[in-house]
């Protein structure tokens, strides 16, 4: 697949995933290293993710990283899930410039807390 049509997928992808979720089940916000912030917002239905969104104050690589997070997430169930990875993601996104290689880090931190809170909720019975 050419760069040209992977920017095309990755601008849809980042389309339907990129906003804040009205009433998610769990939420959370990380920040970064670099004062990018990112936000997460999860449902589920019998132990799957149902729906997820992102919502980002950062760049453009920080945009993709949240979107092939939910990409990957979307009607997984935990287990899967896990398997996201910053690796993941960075090879996805064909690598990424030296200084964003922190991107996908920030993603998946804030994505594995959304994943927890609901872990931990779930065991609690909410």
């Amino acid at each position: 697949m050419d760069k040209g049509k992977n920017t095309v997928i990755i601008e849809e992808i980042i389309e339907k995933y990129s906003g804040k979720m009205e009433t998610p089940e769990v939420f959370s916000r990380f920040k970064g290293p670099c004062g990018d912030e990112m936000e997460f917002y999860l449902r589920f239905k019998d132990g799957t993710i149902s729906g997820i969104k992102y919502h980002t104050s950062g760049c453009g690589w920080t945009s993709a990283c949240g979107a092939i997070v939910c990409f990957y997430a979307d009607g997984r169930n935990i287990e899967e899930a896990l398997f996201i990875s910053p690796g993941l993601i960075s090879k996805t996104l064909g690598g990424l410039p030296p200084d964003h290689e922190h991107c996908p880090i920030l993603a998946c931190s804030s994505f594995y807390s959304a994943l927890g809170k609901w872990m931990v909720c779930e065991k609690n019975g909410k």
